[in-house]
């Protein structure tokens, strides 16, 4: 069926998501997990905090779609930061990749930016 979504995976604990999501490959998007590695691991541990990673396939009449996002807890910014990106299922090709801030107190988008 056109655009039903299908969950992979919805790891919330940081260990499942550190072991079966990136060294196990279960995101199994290379490019995202770059992104991860320069954008979000990078930043200050003490105040950056793994809340959940969220893996679904959806399926539409071009093939199937995976889309992955991860999002971290900022105390600094008092804000959700937010990695998303979706690829085709079959080739590999990336569709977009885009990370984001959102605001936890008004929930409102802070800051956004396309990753490609």
């Amino acid at each position: 069926m056109e655009n039903e979504a299908k969950m992979l995976h919805h790891f919330t604990d940081v260990k499942e998501f550190e072991n079966e999501g990136l060294q196990n490959n279960g995101i199994d998007f290379p490019e995202l997990e770059q992104m991860l590695n320069d954008y979000i691991l990078t930043q200050q541990k003490e105040t950056l905090f793994f809340k959940e990673c969220i893996i679904q396939l959806k399926q539409r009449s071009d093939g199937d779609i995976r889309t992955v996002k991860i999002t971290y807890q900022d105390d600094d910014l008092n804000s959700d930061i937010r990695l998303w990106g979706a690829k085709k299922e079959e080739s590999g090709e990336v569709l977009t990749m885009s990370v984001d801030a959102v605001n936890l107190v008004s929930g409102e988008v802070v800051y956004e930016r396309s990753l490609m």
